[in-house]
């Protein structure tokens, strides 16, 4: 395993008198998929929207690859930001660009060659319409752009939130499987999903947030054991601890 990608440093995050994240610590280690889960609410988003520079802690600090994304109220370095590639939850697309230009903003914003636009499209299967107005994209399209999105320009880091939503079967598998490839080549992965028995099949380590804060993470084999819930669905696994 690789030295740490992603460090997250007793954050804390409030919005007036309610703490959506108090005190989170956790790291993810470069060749390594950590599954960050917990119910709506628990303060996952809120979580991720930090650690890829879209809003700033109230305390503590995020640190990408050694050098910090933010440190309190401080801008996000777009060097450090151009690391990472993320997957909202929520999808904002330009409706009026086709597939292969939005693409191609996303390369440059990344500062990243163009050239491997083409490798995206094709592995998302998007060589049909890439020619099209994302407007009139379907969910399971403007989804596969988003990932397109993400893995333009080889990011060390991939943050991907609910990323199966949308997607068929065939392509949640090679979603899967890239994602294995990812982190064989070095690449920290972490990837929030509602989906537990591919948050098993894929994670190394699961970390379950509640009410705010990060209360157990593990090895998907060491969360069965803390619960004694050996052959159980890993979603009954999940409850036990996220309630």
């Amino acid at each position: 395993m690789s030295d740490c990608l992603i460090s997250v440093e007793a954050v804390t995050k409030k919005y007036g008198d309610l703490v959506a994240v108090d005190g989170v610590t956790l790291r993810v280690a470069g060749g390594e998929i950590y599954a960050l889960v917990g119910a709506n609410g628990a303060g996952k988003s809120t979580l991720i929207r930090m650690l890829v520079g879209i809003s700033a802690p109230d305390g503590g600090a995020v640190l990408v690859g050694g050098e910090h994304l933010t440190a309190h109220r401080r801008a996000a370095s777009p060097h450090v930001k151009r690391r990472i590639g993320y997957l909202p939850e929520e999808l904002f697309l330009y409706q009026r660009l086709t597939g292969h230009e939005f693409l191609r903003l996303v390369a440059g914003l990344k500062g990243a060659n163009p050239d491997g636009i083409a490798r995206e499209i094709e592995f998302f299967e998007l060589k049909e319409v890439q020619h099209k107005w994302v407007g009139g994209y379907s969910l399971g399209m403007r989804k596969k752009l988003g990932l397109a999105a993400a893995f333009t320009g080889t990011p060390d880091v991939l943050v991907l939130d609910e990323p199966l939503n949308g997607l068929d079967v065939e392509m949640m598998r090679k979603l899967r499987l890239r994602l294995e490839t990812e982190r064989d080549a070095g690449r920290a992965v972490l990837v929030s999903s509602h989906v537990m028995s591919f948050v098993e099949r894929i994670s190394d380590r699961i970390g379950i947030m509640r009410a705010a804060r990060l209360v157990t993470e593990g090895t998907p084999e060491e969360l069965r054991a803390q619960t004694e819930m050996v052959d159980a669905p890993f979603e009954d696994v999940f409850f036990r601890l996220a309630k």
